[in-house]
């Protein structure tokens, strides 16, 4: 019986084993799918959080600011009116630098000008946004005769003309640190023509898809393997939007795919116009220097001068086939590869029934239509860009200068600036004393509006181009005599103790300093000429009497003189100061002397007017700040004094060259290290130092390099006598230069001055014989 039992546990065995292998294979499974249904939950998530971090930074760079836009620094608007001073060679200069174009037909379009016989202009003025609002493009006739403007009309009619305005030049950018430069536009200011053709080229199917094209990548996938090479691309507007705003330019696998996602999510957060609006704004289309060219506006006015609405069509076909490659076809440079480029555009756009036929033949025997030159020029005067960089800093922050987009119109005017590079190029070559100097001759010119305190042009440097140390700001250098006319009006705010007649000793002098030294300061001449007027004194520049008399005032007093001059540093109280042993930057005495120009009110210089955001709107303005610091009585005896200097004293040099009033100072200091001239027309103020950087000498007086450089440059401006017309509370006199009483007209050493009333002297001295008019008096009594 044992045999079958043991059969029957055999049996049972076998099934007991099948159980538990069915119940491990399902355990198994159902590990596997527990395994592989976490694996994919997982990566699920992964996923969902990718795409989450991928839709966020096209949250963040499309609802904030999608661009770092530069700032635009503008020149002055050139404004034309009747009796206006301006050469024809000037004006055309300054229409080709705002890139008008000169045609031989009477101008049609906006940015065009004409001259007949030179000096009758025809021009069409564009579109701009100032501080007052939009101004729009307007026609103009206007004629220029003996270098004024003689008469303006309108281009079509008789109507007289009072005023025209055209639109400034920029001169310089803030740009954000990639350089890029665009002009953002809106899409409803975007002509169809080009949005037709640039969907004909580059995505004909845009309001079709969803970012990503399953049909184009086919089409393209199959013409690349039937010709064993990429030639034919896949990339819709919104891939290449992506690409461009938030990828680098890598080629991978993981690019691409983050491409095609990044592309879905934008078309599921955004609508189709603005995702083309952005891409119309972000496209590179070529380069400027170091600058990148993005979007098609700018793009029309880097290449043809004007505004994306105002061109052709095949002008469009040109910019939307340079999508392709802006270098290898940029036009100016390739004109053949560009014009082919453009025709296949325009064959494009016939094929998909954007133009005609007979618009196509047309279209495509046209020349490129490019303007002379680029638009968009490098930064120039870069000691003046610096100067407006310094002053915007004081309201904005670099962040916002870089990347807001603000245009801000200043005061300078390429004319006057083109003239003082001039003069700079010219004349300090002539100056050289030492042409194998270590450190050749160096020049500061600043320009200026004595009146409105406007900065017109600056020089920092003997090649005006060149970037480098700004002198007119930052070269701190002693400035020897430009400091007398201080120590001379502090005297005279004291009209009881002190007259231009006031009697001042010219002997020899000896001083002890604090270190127990002695300090005997010396004239130019080495000479001493014992009793002096202090006018003479002041218009010679001698250098006894002026210390004395600035020991006389008190150091205190000339410091506060200085601070309501202008002089914003500390100044030094020791005996030297009096002829100027201390140091100031050219913008100083320019701020200084723009306050003996404007009798007594002081302006602080300034270069900025205005300021816009990116709209057009506007932020800021810098209106004119006028302080009466001084008196004007006692600045109009200096200023009487100054004019005497350019007659008379050491800047008569002058007298020689100029028929109107001038008034200035000539400043020279040890060892000929410094040579300065400051003067000043009725509106025109100009500051002038010549030197060496490593300070040693430059074998220059006042009067033999700074006066030299300034003439040159002041012959090429239009100048206006310097007013002196006594103000009220000053009354002229006729004083014996030599005692300093009252005299007549008629007598021998005779002068007239000014005194502020109840100062003049009483006392009349006896007439000296021996003057013409003295001589013909007696002959007729």
């Amino acid at each position: 019986m044992s045999p079958p039992a043991a059969k029957k546990t055999g049996k049972r065995s076998k099934r007991k084993k099948r159980s538990t292998s069915k119940r491990s294979a399902f355990l198994s499974r159902f590990k596997l799918r527990k395994v592989i249904t976490i694996s994919l939950a997982i990566l699920a998530l992964v996923f969902s959080a990718y795409l989450i971090y991928l839709d966020q930074q096209i949250v963040d760079k499309m609802s904030g600011r999608i661009w770092s836009l530069p700032s635009h620094i503008y020149a002055r608007p050139l404004e034309l009116y009747q009796s206006k001073p301006i050469t024809a060679d000037e004006l055309i200069s300054e229409l080709n630098d705002i890139g008008y174009q000169s045609v031989q037909n009477r101008p049609s379009k906006p940015g065009e000008y004409r001259i007949l016989n030179h000096q009758h202009f025809e021009l069409i003025s564009r579109d701009f946004v100032f501080w007052d609002g939009l101004q729009k493009s307007a026609g103009l006739r206007l004629s220029i005769y003996n270098n004024h403007v003689a008469n303006m009309y309108e281009l079509y009619s008789d109507n007289n003309v009072s005023l025209f305005r055209l639109e400034p030049q920029q001169i310089a950018g803030i740009y954000p640190q990639q350089k890029e430069e665009r002009q953002v536009i809106q899409l409803k200011e975007v002509p169809d023509d080009l949005v037709l053709a640039l969907l004909s080229v580059e995505d004909r199917r845009f309001y079709e898809h969803w970012g990503i094209d399953l049909r184009s990548i086919a089409r393209a996938l199959l013409a690349n393997l039937m010709a064993g090479k990429t030639v034919q691309g896949a990339s819709t507007i919104t891939q290449q939007l992506v690409k461009n705003l938030f990828l680098t330019p890598e080629r991978t696998l993981l690019r691409k795919i983050n491409e095609a996602l990044m592309a879905i999510l934008l078309e599921f957060r955004y609508e189709k116009a603005d995702i083309l609006e952005a891409y119309i704004n972000e496209i590179y289309l070529g380069q400027s220097g170091s600058r990148q060219i993005h979007g098609f506006e700018l793009a029309s006015q880097f290449y043809f001068a004007r505004p994306l609405n105002k061109i052709r069509r095949d002008q469009m076909a040109l910019l939307v086939g340079m999508v392709k490659g802006p270098s290898w076809y940029e036009p100016r440079k390739h004109p053949q590869r560009a014009i082919q480029r453009r025709n296949q555009v325009l064959q494009l756009m016939y094929e998909q029934q954007v133009i005609s036929k007979q618009q196509l033949e047309k279209y495509v025997s046209l020349a490129l239509g490019l303007s002379a030159k680029p638009r968009l020029s490098a930064n120039r005067y870069p000691a003046l860009v610096d100067l407006v960089k310094r002053q915007l800093l004081q309201d904005y922050n670099e962040s916002d200068l870089k990347s807001s987009g603000l245009d801000i119109f200043t005061s300078i005017d390429p004319i006057v600036q083109a003239k003082a590079e001039r003069s700079v190029s010219k004349v300090l070559p002539m100056l050289e004393r030492n042409p194998d100097a270590q450190s050749p001759l160096q020049a500061a010119v600043i320009v200026a509006s004595s009146q409105q305190g406007e900065i017109a042009a600056m020089v920092s440097d003997r090649d005006p181009d060149f970037p480098g140390f700004n002198r007119s700001l930052d070269a701190v250098r002693q400035i020897g005599s430009l400091i007398k006319p201080a120590i001379y009006l502090s005297a005279l705010q004291k009209p009881q103790q002190y007259t231009l007649a006031s009697i001042l000793d010219d002997s020899p002098l000896h001083l002890k300093t604090a270190k127990d030294q002695t300090w005997s300061p010396q004239n130019y001449d080495r000479e001493f000429m014992g009793d002096i007027p202090l006018f003479q004194a002041l218009r010679d520049s001698r250098n006894v009497p002026t210390v004395r008399l600035g020991l006389e005032t008190g150091l205190a007093d000339i410091s506060s003189s200085l601070h309501n001059l202008g002089v914003r540093r500390e100044i030094p109280r020791y005996p030297s100061m009096t002829l100027g042993a201390f140091n100031l930057t050219p913008m100083d005495i320019a701020n200084m002397y723009q306050t003996y120009a404007a009798n007594g009110f002081h302006v602080p210089l300034k270069v900025i007017r205005e300021v816009l955001n990116k709209d057009g709107r506007p932020l800021k303005r810098y209106p004119l700040e006028s302080n009466k610091t001084l008196d004007e009585k006692a600045v109009f005896l200096i200023n009487y004094v100054l004019h005497q200097v350019t007659r008379e004293g050491t800047a008569r040099y002058l007298g020689e060259q100029f028929d109107v009033r001038l008034a200035g100072k000539t400043g020279t200091t040890d060892d000929l290290r410094d040579s300065w001239f400051a003067g000043f027309s009725s509106d025109q103020l100009a500051i002038v130092w010549v030197g060496r950087d490593d300070n040693s000498s430059t074998g220059l007086t006042g009067s033999s390099g700074a006066l030299r450089l300034w003439s040159d440059l002041m012959k090429q401006l239009p100048v206006d006598d310097v007013m002196l017309q006594p103000p009220a509370g000053v009354e002229m006199h006729w004083i014996d230069a030599q005692s300093g009483g009252l005299s007549d007209k008629s007598c021998q050493g005779a002068v007239e001055l000014p005194f502020i009333s109840g100062s003049a002297p009483t006392e009349k001295v006896e007439c000296k014989s021996g003057g013409f008019l003295y001589q013909l008096k007696r002959l007729f009594n």
